[in-house]
């Protein structure tokens, strides 16, 4: 069964750019290498720059584990982290529905 997470976060002011950065290379990472995370999406939000969404879906547990594992992820966890006012707050949830079409340049 699919397993949808979302990692919310905030980071300090002046790590912004660096953090948007270590995001852009690990979804990057995540499209090129892990074909059983179905869906990965980062975002940063509108008027607080500061603060950050991912929304990730993987195919079953083996998948998150294989995410969790990858070399991009300690890449990212030792970037943001340390960049975190608190610590990253993650959740888990059933998919009731589902639909994704998205015609623009991801990352843009």
């Amino acid at each position: 069964m699919a397993i949808c997470m979302t990692a919310r976060y905030q980071v300090e002011p002046e790590m912004v750019e660096d953090c948007k950065q270590t995001v852009k290379d690990f979804v990057k990472y995540i499209r090129i290498n892990e074909p059983t995370t179905l869906f990965y999406m980062a975002n940063q939000e509108m008027g607080h720059p500061t603060r950050f969404l991912h929304i990730m879906i993987f195919e079953d547990e083996a998948a998150v584990e294989r995410h969790q594992k990858s070399p991009a992820t300690k890449r990212f966890v030792d970037m943001i982290y340390p960049a975190a006012v608190e610590p990253l707050e993650f959740s888990e949830f059933y998919i009731l529905g589902y639909k994704a079409e998205y015609k623009g340049t991801p990352g843009t």
